[in-house]
This record gives structure tokens, C-alpha cells and sequence, in this order.
């Protein structure tokens, strides 16, 4: 018998019914009904037909990373682009650095060069796009990419790197607007939670609008401050809501519960896998910036230029032959960060036995001017629904089962992907012998790779 099998086989049947539930419905609320009614009012049914006449490139990146005795790391980054007439598309970067940071750090960094190679190798592609119907998939959440904290990098020699990704971000957008190019970020694997969001909160006002028959308006004011801070303060939050508990009994059972929500985390894919009637897709939300994103937009718009100065102190150092271009430089992007155009996202389900998939795109493809500054909340969006089906009618010629959610976007991961092997054997060999030296992995390191 493998070694601890007998102790897992114990944890499994002690918590039989919790690991069921969680792992085939996720978990239970009395609000369940109300959530299954808002979904079912917000999903709609695929659109007929197929897109004819249409030229997309699909892109998709990868990552290697060693890190060596010495304290150096090496990475690679590349990004493979291949678009529905045949054409190809690569980009590759690497380097040797040293760094002052976490494992989570160097991570996200590695991760962020990766997302930088994808957004370049899609703005170059566009110029090889033709006719009237013309899209870029990118793997992964557009939105995402817009929410990365600017600020220094712990990598030195690359302190300002978010700068230079802002700036080809930038024009990787204005790029697709101008060219009248449809951009899309197609996620697999999302585990968003703004429809679900936009469901409690909806949930929350209508309770609220019923409770103003029974409390006072102070009353009222002291428990929407309980909902509205009960992620930042849940401690202080629920001592208030327990006094007017006491007051009011079961009156405020279902306020209780939506406050518990708030610290829970349900995906909306459980939400779509639960109560979705069949395939179809959600009704599109315009994203507004996260909280943390917020309060450093605040700081931006406030003075771009105390804020260059307090978030990238290093990389002014690193740059300081040259402060002044640098800071002009860093402010114009920070300038640009805040006039992003919103994104809007929604889910879409080909198949019932399948997961649904995340879509995210520019808002302005749906006709908002909004901008990161200017959206203070997420909201539904129901205009040009036509747009929104002609890029389902596209991404349904794209979609080939259970297995291949997207062939281009599928394709190009098979052509990307690093495995351990390409680095080791390849990559690293290539280095040492252009170089003339000998790389010696750290022990954990070669405890993996000489066990």
C-alpha cells in the first residue's frame, strides 16, 4: 500500500458529506434561491448561425525559471501566435537577474513578463489582419492585466518594467480601436466572482427596500455601513449588527446571511454549473476597478507625479543618468493607465458537461466611453447585443468539445509551452555553452531533477 494511503482514506470518510458538497454543488446558503432566480433572469441562449469572412489571431505564452547557487535566476518567456489562414507569429525574451523579493514576488514578476510578450506578439499581429471582421485572442483576462499595482519591480536592472508594460498595453488598445480590430481575453479557468457580486448586491438593495417599512432611517443607515464595511471591518461589523439583532430578531435573518456571503468566496462558474437551464451566455457587466486598484487611481489622478515619485523610487535611482526623461516618461503612463477603457466580461457555456469559459473585451466595442477613472461601479450592460453574439458566433467556429475549448487558442498552447525538459536541455545548454560556463542549480533544485 502506498505510503499514508491508509491516513487519506480516513480524512476522506471522516468528512464524506462536507468534501461531497463542496467539490460537487460548492456551498450552501439560504440565499441559493434567490441567486438561481437572478441567474436564470440573466442568462440567455446561444445565437443561431456561424461568422463568415473573418481573419483572427489567437495568442498564448509561456515560462521557464532556474535559479541558481549563486543567488542568480534565468528566465525565459515566449509567446506563440497562429492565426485561422495559417499564419505564425513568436516572440521570445530572456534574462539573468538577481533580486530582492519573495518567492511570490519573483513569481508575479516572471508571470507579468510573460502577459508583456503576449500583449507585444498581439500588437505586432495586427498589421497582418485583413477585412472587416477582424479579432485578437488573447489567453487569460484582459481585465486582469489592467489591475497589476503600478509600482517598483523587485528585479534589479528592470525596477520600472510595469511602466513599459502599461505603455505597450496602451497601444496594443489604441492600436485594436483605431485598426477597428476586436480584442478578447478568453479565460478557461476563471474563478471571477463579479456577476456573483452583482447578484448579492441586487439581493441586498431589494431587502434593504423592504426593511425601510419596519426600521427607522438611522436604524437603516447603521446596517447599510454594517454591508458596506463588512469585508474592511467583518469584527467591528457584525458587534453592530448583533445589537440591532437583538432589536429586531428574525427580521434581519436574510441581511445576516447576505453579510456572510460578503466573506465567502462562490465563483460564478459554480453559479452558471448550478442553475444554468442549458448552454447559452451571461448578460455582459462593465468592469470597474478592484478596491485595491481604486486607491491607487485615487493617488494617480490626485498628483501622477508624486505618485511616479513615492512608487518607483528604484527605478528613478536606476534611471537617475536620465531622471528627468524617466519621470516625464513614467508620468505620461501613469496618465495613460488612468484613461484605460473599461472592460467588459461575460461568462459563456457551449456545452452543459463543459465549464464555461470567461470573455472579456473593451467596453468601447459596446459603445461606452468609459474610462478606469470615470466607472465607479460595476453595472449590467444590455446595449449592442449584436456585437456581443457575432463574437459568440465566432468563438462557436472555434469551439471543438470538451477538450479543445478553443482550437486556435489550443493550438498555440501546444506550440508554446516550455516543459521542464526544453529549459534544461535546451535553453540552459545553450547558455552555458555561448558562455562558457557551468550553471549549479540550488539543492532543491537538483533534488527534483536527480532524485
Amino acid at each position: 500500500m502506498p505510503k499514508f494511503l491508509d491516513l487519506f482514506v480516513d480524512e476522506i470518510r471522516n468528512k464524506k458529506d462536507r468534501l461531497k458538497q463542496s467539490l460537487e454543488k460548492g456551498r450552501e446558503s439560504s440565499l441559493d434561491n434567490d441567486f438561481k432566480d437572478l441567474l436564470i433572469q440573466n442568462w440567455h441562449p446561444l445565437p443561431d448561425g456561424e461568422i463568415n469572412d473573418y481573419h483572427l489571431v489567437a495568442v498564448d505564452g509561456s515560462r521557464g525559471l532556474r535559479e541558481y547557487a549563486n543567488g542568480s535566476r534565468f528566465y525565459v518567456v515566449r509567446a506563440f501566435g497562429l492565426s485561422n489562414k495559417g499564419e505564425k507569429f513568436r516572440k521570445l525574451e530572456t534574462e539573468v537577474f538577481l533580486a530582492r523579493g519573495s518567492s511570490v514576488d519573483i513569481e508575479r514578476f516572471i508571470q507579468q513578463k510573460t502577459e508583456f510578450v503576449e500583449i507585444a506578439l498581439a500588437l505586432e499581429s495586427i498589421s497582418h489582419l485583413k477585412g472587416s471582421k477582424k479579432f485578437v485572442l488573447i489567453d487569460g483576462s484582459l481585465y486582469g492585466r489592467m489591475m497589476h499595482l503600478l509600482r517598483d519591480c523587485p528585479v534589479e536592472g528592470d525596477r520600472g518594467f510595469l511602466l513599459r508594460y502599461m505603455n505597450v498595453y496602451s497601444k496594443l488598445l489604441e492600436t485594436c480601436k483605431r485598426e477597428n480590430v476586436i480584442l478578447l481575453g478568453v479565460s478557461k479557468d476563471s474563478r471571477a466572482e463579479f456577476m456573483r457580486d452583482e447578484f448579492l448586491n441586487q439581493i441586498y438593495l431589494n431587502e434593504l427596500h423592504s426593511l425601510r417599512k419596519s426600521i427607522s432611517i438611522q436604524e437603516i443607515k447603521e446596517l447599510e455601513n454594517c454591508v458596506d464595511m463588512v469585508k474592511s471591518r467583518p469584527a467591528a461589523c457584525f458587534e453592530t449588527f448583533a445589537k440591532h439583532k437583538r432589536k429586531h430578531g428574525t427580521l434581519l435573518d436574510k441581511l445576516e446571511q447576505i453579510m456572510i456571503e460578503h466573506l465567502h468566496s462562490r465563483p460564478d462558474f459554480q453559479l452558471i454549473l448550478n442553475y444554468a437551464s442549458g448552454p447559452g451566455y451571461s448578460k455582459p457587466i462593465e468592469l470597474a476597478v478592484t478596491e485595491y486598484f481604486q486607491r491607487d487611481l485615487r493617488k494617480m489622478e490626485k498628483n501622477p507625479e508624486d505618485y511616479v515619485k513615492k512608487m518607483f523610487k528604484n527605478a528613478l535611482i536606476e534611471n537617475s543618468h536620465k531622471e528627468n526623461e524617466f519621470r516625464k516618461y513614467a508620468v505620461d503612463i501613469v496618465n495613460k493607465v488612468i484613461n484605460f477603457p473599461t472592460i467588459t466580461s461575460f461568462h459563456l457555456l457551449f456545452d452543459s458537461r463543459d465549464t464555461p469559459l470567461r470573455i472579456d473585451f473593451p467596453s468601447w466595442i459596446l459603445g461606452s466611453e468609459d474610462t478606469l477613472n470615470t466607472l465607479k461601479n460595476n453595472r449590467f450592460v444590455s446595449n449592442r447585443v449584436n456585437s456581443v453574439e457575432e463574437i459568440i458566433r465566432m468563438l462557436k467556429v472555434g469551439y471543438a468539445g470538451l477538450m479543445d475549448y478553443n482550437i486556435w487558442l489550443k493550438r498555440a498552447d501546444e506550440e508554446v509551452k516550455l516543459r521542464r525538459r526544453d529549459v534544461d536541455a535546451i535553453y540552459e545548454r545553450v547558455l552555458e555553452k555561448d558562455l562558457g560556463i557551468t550553471l549549479v542549480h540550488t539543492r532543491g533544485y537538483r533534488r527534483v531533477k536527480y532524485p
